[in-house]
C-alpha cells in the first residue's frame, strides 16, 4: 500500500509516492510526486490517501501486465472523479488483514492512515514474510528479463552539478556560470533536489515560477535572508511583502532553465522539455531599453589611451565597438560575422547581416541585410585585420567569441563592453552595447534622414515603430535648429596595427 507524503510548497499542498521496486523501470522513476489542488488539512488527507488506494490497485494491475495510465487516474482520483474507494480484502504489512472498507470521508482517512502507519512499524508477521519473500522472487525474475544491471534513478542534484561542471569546462565567463547556479539552487530550493530527473514535469516549472517570484533581491547578501533555506527565505519574503523581481530578472531565469532542460534532452534524461506549454512572462523588447551615448560619453569610451590598453586582449573588443558605433548593428549580428559576411558591393565595402553559417540568427526578416562600412572604419583598418583573418584560415571574424550555450556570438562582448564603459564612467541603468543603436538612429533623425534610410542601415521596418518610438530621441526635436551633414561623432578611432592580434602567417 503506497504511504502518501504530504509536501507543502509555495504553490501548494503536494503528495509523494514511493514507487517499488520492481515497477521502476515500466514507470520510469522513483517518486510520483502530484499536486493535491487542496488547502492543508483533512481534505487534501482524505484526497492523498485515495490516491495511495488507487495506487495499490493500479501497481497490482501493471504486475498483471495491464496497461495503467497513472497521470489520468491519479487526476480523476484528484477532481473527484473517483470519490469512494472500497477495500476488499487487503493485506497491511504487519499482517493485519482488512475483509471490506469504504473510504470517503476526512476521518476514515485519518483512521487509515494511522493504522497503515502503525502497520508499518510494526515488526513482520509470517505473512509479511511471505510476501517479502514473493516479492523477492518477483524482482528477481524482473531483473533477469532486463539486458543488463538496473541504474538507479538519475537526480536532479547530480545532474545540476553536471550542468555546472559542463559550463566551467566549456569556459563560459565566470559570471554565466554563476548566474546559471543561483537560477539551479533556486530551482532544487523550491522543488526539491531528490527528484528523479525522469519525473520532472511542468508541475515542477510552475511551482518554481510561483516560488522565485516572491525571491527578495540581493537575499545572498542581506543578513535578513542570507543564512536562510530558499523556501524558508521565499516565506519571509512574502511576510515582509517584498517586491516582486523585474519581469526582465524572471525571463533570465527561464532562459537559464532552457539551457539547463536542453541539455538533459540531448543526453537522453527528459522525453521532453517541461518548459514546453507553460507561458513565458511578457517582457519589454529589450531594444526599447536605454538612451543614446552623449558626447561626453562617447569620448570616455574611445579614450585614447584607455579604450586601446583594454581593447588589445581581444579583437572583438577592438573592432566590436568600432562597427557598433558606425553601423548601429545589434552585438549578436557583430559578434557572429563570419570571413563570407564581408564582402564589396559596386565598389562599397561593407557586411551581410544574415543567418547562413554555423549558430547565425537574425531577428527578423528586416535585419537581413548590406551594411556600408563607414570611411573611418576603413581608415581604422578593419579590413586589414579581416584580411589577416583570410589568411589564418579561420571561418569566424571574431575568434575569441563562443557560442557555447546556443544563445548566440554576442555575450561575451556585452558583457566585457559593459563592465568597461562602467570604469570610463558611463554607468546610466541599461546603458550598454545597445547604445551605439540608439545613438546612429538619434543623430541620423536629427540629421533629417527618414526613417526608412535609418531603418536600412539598423535593420527595422518603417512606419510607427520601435524605430520611431525608440530610437529617435524625440526629446531633442524642439531644440533643433540645424542638421548634421552626415553621423560624425566627436571621437578619433586609434588605428589598427597590423598583426596586433598574431593573426598574421
Amino acid at each position: 500500500m503506497p504511504t502518501p507524503l504530504l509536501l507543502r510548497r509555495p504553490s501548494g499542498v503536494y503528495v509523494r509516492f514511493f514507487v517499488p521496486g520492481d515497477l521502476q523501470p515500466s514507470i520510469g522513476s522513483r517518486y510520483l510526486v502530484r499536486p493535491l489542488h487542496q488547502p492543508p488539512g483533512d481534505r487534501a488527507r482524505l484526497v492523498a490517501a485515495r490516491m495511495g488506494m488507487a495506487l495499490s490497485i493500479a501497481f497490482d494491475s501493471i504486475r498483471k501486465g495491464v496497461a495503467v495510465d497513472l497521470d489520468e487516474l491519479l487526476r480523476r482520483v484528484r477532481e473527484g472523479a473517483l470519490k469512494e474507494l472500497t477495500l476488499d480484502d487487503v493485506t497491511l504489512a504487519d499482517g493485519t488483514r482488512i475483509r471490506k472498507a469504504q473510504i470517503d470521508s476526512p476521518e476514515d482517512a485519518a483512521m487509515f492512515g494511522e493504522l497503515m502507519r502503525r502497520s508499518s512499524t510494526a515488526e513482520q508477521s509470517e505473512v509479511t514474510r511471505a510476501r517479502a519473500a514473493r516479492r523477492t522472487q518477483q524482482m528477481r525474475d524482473a531483473s533477469e528479463r532486463l539486458s543488463g544491471p538496473r541504474k538507479p534513478a538519475l537526480m536532479l542534484s547530480k545532474v545540476i552539478e553536471d550542468h555546472l561542471g559542463d559550463l566551467g569546462r566549456a569556459r563560459l565567463h565566470p559570471k554565466t556560470v554563476l548566474e546559471s547556479r543561483h537560477t539551479l539552487r533556486l530551482f532544487a530550493g523550491i522543488v526539491g533536489d531528490d527528484i528523479p530527473v525522469a519525473a520532472l514535469s511542468q508541475d515542477h516549472v510552475r511551482a518554481f515560477f510561483d516560488g522565485v517570484r516572491w525571491w527578495p533581491s540581493n537575499a545572498t547578501k542581506r543578513p535578513t535572508y542570507r543564512d536562510l533555506s530558499v523556501q524558508q527565505a521565499i516565506e519571509l519574503a512574502k511576510t515582509n511583502q517584498e517586491p516582486e523581481p523585474a519581469a526582465w530578472t524572471i525571463a533570465k531565469h527561464r532562459q537559464r532553465l532552457s539551457v539547463f532542460f536542453a541539455s538533459l534532452l540531448k543526453g537522453g534524461h527528459l522525453a521532453s522539455n517541461p518548459l514546453d506549454g507553460v507561458r513565458a512572462i511578457s517582457t519589454p523588447d529589450s531594444e526599447d531599453t536605454g538612451e543614446p551615448f552623449t558626447d561626453d560619453d562617447l569620448k570616455a569610451i574611445f579614450d585614447p589611451v584607455a579604450f586601446p590598453a583594454w581593447a588589445c586582449k581581444y579583437p572583438h573588443r577592438w573592432f566590436g565597438p568600432i562597427l557598433g558605433l558606425y553601423s548601429g548593428a545589434r552585438v549578436n549580428e557583430i559578434a557572429q560575422l563570419r570571413v563570407e559576411d564581408i564582402d564589396t558591393i559596386d565598389g562599397i565595402p561593407g557586411f551581410f547581416v544574415r543567418q547562413g553559417g554555423k549558430g547565425q540568427s537574425i531577428k527578423n526578416k528586416n535585419s537581413r541585410r548590406f551594411v556600408p562600412l563607414a570611411k573611418p572604419v576603413v581608415e581604422a583598418g578593419f579590413l586589414t585585420y579581416v584580411e589577416e583573418v583570410k589568411q589564418a584560415g579561420l571561418e569566424q571574424i571574431f575568434p575569441n567569441l563562443p557560442n557555447s550555450t546556443g544563445l548566440g556570438f554576442g555575450r561575451q562582448l556585452s558583457r566585457q563592453f559593459s563592465v568597461y564603459i562602467k570604469k570610463q564612467g558611463v554607468s546610466a541603468k541599461g546603458q550598454g552595447f545597445h547604445g551605439f543603436r540608439h545613438t546612429i538612429a538619434s543623430r541620423l533623425d536629427e540629421a533629417g534622414a527618414s526613417a526608412s534610410a535609418i531603418g536600412a542601415l539598423t535593420g527595422h521596418g518603417t512606419g510607427q515603430t520601435v524605430l520611431e518610438k525608440f530610437y529617435i530621441d524625440r526629446r531633442s526635436l524642439p531644440d533643433r535648429v540645424a542638421t548634421l551633414a552626415k553621423f560624425s561623432p566627436p571621437v578619433r578611432l586609434p588605428g589598427y596595427s597590423a598583426g596586433l592580434f598574431g593573426l598574421s602567417t
